[in-house]
C-alpha cells in the first residue's frame, strides 16, 4: 500500500512584515497581507508579542479576502495569557497554535505537568499547541530541551527554531558528534519548523554571506532531516514551515540603524530551501518504501 504524499504549507511571519520595506515606509496591513498572498504563502503566522501585532478584528477580513490560513504564536507564561492567546485564535479563525513558554526550573516534571495542562486547554478550544524552541524560555538550552522532551507528554511537538539553539549554545562553527545528536534528539519532535539563518554569534545574518554559508548547509540539512521525522510520523497530513526573519533587533544594521539585507527578498528565499528540502526528504523516503 502506497503511503500518502504530505503536503508542505509555507507561512510567512507577520512580525517579519514590519518595517518593511523600509522603516520610514512600511507596508500597511492591507498591503502586507496582499504581498503575503501574492508570494504563494500558504499562510501567516501572528506573534502576539510583535510591536505591531494586529487586533484579531482587523486581521480576520484580510485573511478571507486573501483565502490565508493563519497562526498564532504568543509568549506564556500562565494560564491567563494562553487563554489571551487561544481568544485570540478563536477571532483569527485559527487552529495551530505555537507557545514560547515562559515557565523556569530545573525539574522537568513540574514544567512537562504545566505544558501538558496548557495543551489540554487548547485541544479542547479546537487549537493545537506546539511549544517552540526559543531562547529566555523553557526550551532556551539544548541539553535541557532534550531532558525536558524525556517527560513531556508524547502528543505534544515542538515548533523547531534551530536558530535559537545555535545563537543561545553557541555552537561550534564545526559539528560535533553529541550537538548533532541533541539537534536530531529534538527534530524527532518536531511537528514543524521555522527559518532563519543564525550563527554561534547572532541569531539571524544575511542570506548569501562567506561568513554564513556553512550554517546555511547546516540549517537547509538540518530542515531536510526535520520534514522526512514529520512525514514518518504524519503521512499524507499538511507540514507547516513558517519564513521569520525578525526586524530590529533581529536584523543586523549599518551604523546609520539602516537594515543590511532586504527581508522580504530573502524570505522568499527561505520559502524554496523549505521546498527544495521538503522534495528531498520526500524523494528519499519514497526510495526507503
Amino acid at each position: 500500500m502506497l503511503t500518502p504524499t504530505a503536503e508542505l504549507a509555507v507561512f510567512q511571519s507577520l512580525w517579519a512584515m514590519e518595517d518593511l520595506p523600509t522603516a520610514r515606509t512600511p507596508w500597511t496591513l492591507p498591503e502586507q497581507a496582499a504581498r503575503i498572498s501574492e508570494a504563494g504563502f500558504a499562510g501567516l503566522a501572528v506573534d502576539l508579542g510583535a510591536r505591531q501585532a494586529p487586533t484579531a478584528a482587523d486581521l480576520a477580513p484580510l485573511l478571507a479576502e486573501h483565502d490565508l490560513a493563519a497562526m498564532v504564536f504568543a509568549f506564556v507564561g500562565d494560564r491567563a495569557g494562553l487563554d489571551s492567546a487561544i481568544e485570540y485564535a478563536h477571532g483569527i479563525g485559527a487552529i495551530r497554535m505555537v507557545v514560547c513558554a515562559q515557565i523556569y526550573g530545573f525539574d522537568p516534571v513540574p514544567l512537562c505537568e504545566t505544558l501538558t495542562d496548557w495543551y489540554e486547554t487548547c485541544r479542547q478550544a479546537g487549537i493545537t499547541m506546539q511549544v517552540e524552541t526559543h531562547r529566555n524560555t523553557v526550551t532556551n538550552d539544548l541539553r535541557f530541551t532534550n531532558l525536558l522532551l524525556g517527560h513531556l507528554d508524547p502528543r505534544i511537538e515542538v515548533a523547531g527554531d534551530l536558530s535559537h539553539f545555535v545563537c543561545a549554545n553557541e555552537l561550534p562553527d564545526d559539528p560535533t558528534p553529541e550537538h548533532e545528536a541533541l539537534i536530531t534528539a529534538v527534530l524527532e519532535r518536531c511537528g514543524s519548523l521555522q527559518g532563519r539563518i543564525a550563527t554561534r554569534g547572532q541569531v539571524q545574518v544575511p542570506l548569501g554571506t562567506p561568513a554564513g554559508a556553512g550554517w546555511e548547509r547546516r540549517f537547509r540539512g538540518w530542515w531536510e532531516t526535520g520534514f522526512r521525522s514529520i512525514q514518518r510520523r504524519h503521512p499524507g497530513e499538511q507540514i507547516v514551515f513558517c519564513t521569520e526573519l525578525g526586524t530590529r533587533p533581529y536584523a543586523i544594521t549599518d551604523v546609520d540603524g539602516n537594515e543590511l539585507s532586504d527581508r522580504w527578498h530573502e524570505a522568499l528565499i527561505l520559502k524554496e530551501w523549505a521546498a527544495q528540502a521538503f522534495r528531498a526528504a520526500t524523494e528519499e523516503l519514497q526510495e526507503q518504501r
